[in-house]
């Protein structure tokens, strides 16, 4: 065989190669920024919530007598989602938060006195709101994260990637069995 024809063959090879690594690292690259994206998404989403749940806190706690083991657990769930850092901490923290505000809400719905002033209502509405973008933030982001997991794990961007790219915990694997699919049980007013 002709040496020339070896080394042009040779040649092609390595430039095929280059090509399906630099290819697939920037596919991994692109794919990491947009689950850092939809986190911080996610993130504000948790942060609007929290700003409302402050709120009500605030106005349930100007009617006193109802439930302030209520009122304290939400302060609880509040300020554990805002001190964690890490984002699977942060969802299983919001997750806890989201079930104590559907306790609220089923013991504000038995109150007459909470459910007659029209603030608390509203308020009620906007948090009923915040929730429902906070589930469509996690639902974006848990794509954003299988399509991500979905590069890392396969070849070849497991050998690519594999030493600085890590598979991320999604929202869904965070939650107990039986909790995937359901619709949130919020009063509507």
């Amino acid at each position: 065989m002709d040496p020339i024809v070896v080394i042009m063959v040779v040649g092609l090879a390595l430039i095929a190669v280059v090509m399906v690594y630099t290819r697939t690292y920037l596919n991994i690259m692109g794919a990491d920024e947009k689950c850092r994206t939809t986190w911080k998404v996610l993130d504000d989403a948790l942060a609007r919530r929290g700003e409302l749940v402050a709120s009500l806190e605030a106005a349930m706690a100007d009617r006193g007598e109802h439930g302030r083991e209520m009122l304290d657990a939400l302060s609880r769930g509040r300020a554990a989602v805002d001190a964690t850092e890490q984002p699977a901490d942060k969802i299983v923290a919001s997750q806890a938060l989201t079930q104590t505000l559907r306790e609220v809400f089923a013991m504000a719905e038995r109150s007459t006195a909470l459910m007659t002033n029209p603030d608390l209502v509203a308020l009620m509405g906007q948090i009923a709101q915040a929730e429902k973008d906070l589930e469509q933030a996690r639902r974006a982001y848990d794509e954003e994260v299988r399509g991500y997991n979905v590069l890392v794990t396969s070849f070849p961007g497991n050998k690519i990637g594999g030493m600085r790219y890590r598979p991320r915990m999604s929202v869904r694997a965070r939650r107990g069995r039986g909790d995937t699919d359901r619709e949130l049980p919020w009063a509507r007013f």
